[in-house]
């Protein structure tokens, strides 16, 4: 991966940065989801879909590991995809 700058927002639901992600990943370990339960990196509401590939890539590498699948898959929330109102049955 290439470096990263610490100011680099990382996260744009939460606003969480290249540099906070490292700090937590350095303190909590290299695991993702206990880098998102520590620093809420992808606990918005994407629920990771555009944060999670980089934010594992920069955990791996703070932990040096060399594969990002080694930090593992963020747990999904619910819920897990939101439905607009209109896509739901109306009541007759």
């Amino acid at each position: 991966m290439r470096a990263l700058s610490d100011a680099a927002v990382l996260c744009r639901c939460e606003g969480i940065t290249a540099g906070a992600v490292r700090q937590t990943a350095a303190y909590g370990g290299a695991e993702v989801n206990r880098v998102k339960s520590l620093g809420r990196a992808g606990m918005g509401r994407c629920q990771g879909r555009y944060c999670q590939l980089a934010a594992a890539d920069l955990i791996a590498a703070t932990g040096g590991l060399a594969h990002a699948g080694d930090v593992g898959r963020l747990r999904a929330q619910a819920p897990v995809r939101p439905t607009p109102i209109r896509a739901l049955p109306e009541e007759e």
